[in-house]
């Protein structure tokens, strides 16, 4: 059924002689042949006279059986004559003994991509005919790259200009897809194809940028990539011109060092700076006087430019930095190394402080007389915050870490006095004898006391053994999971009178560390009994669903007491308990947020006063490949 619903390949059965034995309807679209009118026959019917003549179709049979398959393209010959261009494979078929007992074929029909490729072969020897004419004149032009693409951007010429600019011979390149010369975010991005695309739709494309030499050195060019078309209006490529402006480039980036160019336009570097808003660009004379202000320094240190030129720029530095002669200390530098950068505080005109890095350059004439500074200040106040922040996270961090520390080891480190105690209660208790009666009660508290404080050091053990341990995650099950906890808890659940039940479960399994999800339940559970109602039985009912957004959600709902909703947010908080009355350490929910922060998953809870609570906990899991 399979292979008789495949129309776009012929799929047939040769015995070992090669004779047709079936026929599918692919076989009889691609051929004509009606079966009865081909089966039986041999499969050189299919072959031209020539290939007959040569002993191509034994030639086939022979090849699949020395190499265990055999891939052909060329031409074959339909009923009626005409012919087209194929694609054959011939697999031979053995049997359990290894005896050949005849041969698969697949045939398909790629007359359309012969034809394809014929009509590119052609348009290529069109262009053949004129490329002498060019070649010479393209090939002496040394200070530009000029080089074809094919229609896919393949590189297909490569003259002498652009051998000298992007350092590849032409051995090495033509072939070679044209993003060899772009940067890895542009080929990313997709740019060569966005060109592409753009010459295409509009007939040529212009741009500038960075491009790469086969060295890894970059140049800023200008590119003109024109399309190509032939008579047909078939496109057959592109032409892509290339030209150096590196030289160019980086005058442009050395503009504000250029002070005679921006002397003779003074107008223009006016506006251009003044529309600058995010920076205080601003002229000093020689002595440090202002005498330009711009949009930027208006808005960063809060001066009208009438308030500000003709004073010393020292205006904007703290009273510390002006007694120490920072501000001259600045201008001396820059006249020394040609410029001078730096970070630090500066006073805004309403006496607040930001945090500013500030660039000074001095500016020469063409006959190298100082005429003054050129000044950039940035305010980065946020980045210094930022990494004030950063720093203050980091310290509290090694804090909490000290932390954890401190309080894991005095849980272990408590333990052994714990354990003396125990025994010197045990030994007092023994000397007393028969005089312990008269001591009971005291005896009673202070076994107790001890009790109480096992707890506290075995639940600051819990805790800080969450930070330490992960158990690795294992497929659970969770209806036996359950029944774990319910004989756990089966002294709770008699004294309580409660019952537990399971109900709609979505899913069964869930794939976490089960040390850590058996902790999330029993305490829910446990948690479920103990703040039960006092007028009805405790009743917890387990589920499971999958949420819109895919996660796996374990749901325990009770008909407890309810949590107010000033408590909601308390409860997961260390040692925090919305039911006072109701014995326990109030650790148990506080270790369930804690276990789930550390895998990434989450818990919500919903609660009415008296009516009771349902606890969701949202895991995120990873689908298995099968």
């Amino acid at each position: 059924m399979l292979v008789d619903s495949i129309t776009d390949y012929a799929i047939f059965l040769l015995d070992s002689g090669g004779h047709v034995v079936t026929w599918n309807p692919g076989a009889q679209q691609i051929k004509q042949y009606q079966p009865e009118e081909i089966i039986g026959k041999h499969f050189s019917t299919f072959y031209t006279s020539e290939a007959k003549a040569s002993g191509y179709p034994a030639m086939e049979l022979r090849e699949a059986q020395r190499l265990g398959k055999f891939e052909d393209e060329g031409w074959r010959v339909r009923k009626d004559g005409s012919v087209f261009w194929a694609n054959v494979i011939i697999t031979p078929i053995y049997d359990e003994q290894k005896t050949l007992t005849g041969y698969s074929k697949i045939t398909r029909n790629l007359s359309e991509r012969k034809k394809a490729e014929d009509d590119l072969f052609k348009a290529y020897s069109e262009l053949k005919e004129s490329e002498e004419r060019f070649r010479l004149l393209i090939e002496g032009v040394t200070d530009y790259a000029i080089f074809m693409l094919d229609p896919a951007g393949n590189v297909a010429t490569w003259n002498e200009g652009a051998r000298r600019m992007k350092g590849y011979e032409a051995a090495e390149i033509i072939g070679k897809f044209f993003s060899k010369f772009y940067s890895q975010e542009a080929v990313q991005q997709g740019y060569p194809e966005y060109e592409l695309s753009r010459a295409k739709a509009e007939g040529r494309f212009e741009d500038e940028g960075w491009r790469y030499r086969k060295d890894g050195s970059a140049f800023w060019a200008n590119t003109i990539l024109t399309a190509i078309y032939n008579s047909r209006q078939e496109l057959i490529g592109f032409s892509k011109i290339t030209r150096d402006l590196t030289e160019k480039k980086k005058l442009e980036q050395q503009l504000f060092r250029m002070n005679e160019e921006l002397k003779e336009s003074e107008e223009k570097s006016r506006l251009l700076i003044n529309s600058v808003k995010d920076y205080a660009i601003l002229m000093l004379n020689p002595e440090g006087i202002i005498i330009s202000w711009n949009a930027g320094a208006e808005r960063l240190k809060g001066y009208k430019a009438q308030e500000v030129i003709g004073r010393h720029f020292s205006i904007f530095y703290p009273q510390e930095l002006i007694k120490a002669g920072f501000p001259k200390f600045e201008l001396n530098k820059a006249l020394e190394h040609g410029h001078f950068e730096d970070e630090g505080w500066r006073i805004r005109k309403d006496g607040t402080a930001f945090w500013a890095n500030v660039l000074v350059t001095p500016i020469y004439n063409a006959t190298n007389r100082l005429l003054g500074f050129a000044k950039i200040t940035r305010d980065l106040t946020e980045r210094r915050r930022n990494e004030d922040l950063m720093q203050k996270n980091k310290e509290l961090a090694r804090i909490n870490n000290d932390l954890d520390n401190f309080v894991y080891t005095a849980s272990h480190d408590l333990k052994a006095p714990i354990s003396n105690l125990e025994g010197l209660l045990d030994a007092l208790i023994e000397d007393l004898g028969p005089q312990k009666d008269n001591h009971q009660a005291i005896l009673t508290l202070i076994q107790g006391a001890i009790t109480t404080l096992r707890n506290i050091i075995a639940d600051l053990a819990e805790i800080t053994n969450l930070q330490q341990e992960k158990g690795p995650p294992e497929s659970v099950n969770l209806v036996e999971l359950v029944d774990e906890i319910k004989e756990s808890l089966r002294e709770l659940i008699n004294t309580h009178k409660a019952e537990i039940k399971i109900e709609a479960l979505a899913f069964e399994n869930l794939r976490y560390s089960r040390k850590n999800l058996r902790s999330i339940l029993y305490n829910l559970v446990s948690n479920a009994i103990k703040y039960a109602h006092p007028e009805r039985a405790p009743e917890v009912i387990i589920n499971t669903y999958f949420s819109n957004a895919g996660d796996y959600v374990l749901s325990v709902a009770d008909n407890g007491l309810g949590i107010s909703e000033t408590q909601r947010d308390k409860i997961f908080a260390i040692y925090k308990r919305a039911h006072t009355h109701v014995e326990g350490s109030g650790l148990g929910l506080y270790l369930v947020k804690k276990i789930l922060d550390n895998s990434d998953d989450r818990i919500v809870v919903e609660s009415e006063v008296n009516k009771g609570s349902q606890f969701q906990v949202f895991f995120k899991q990873e689908l298995s490949d099968g």
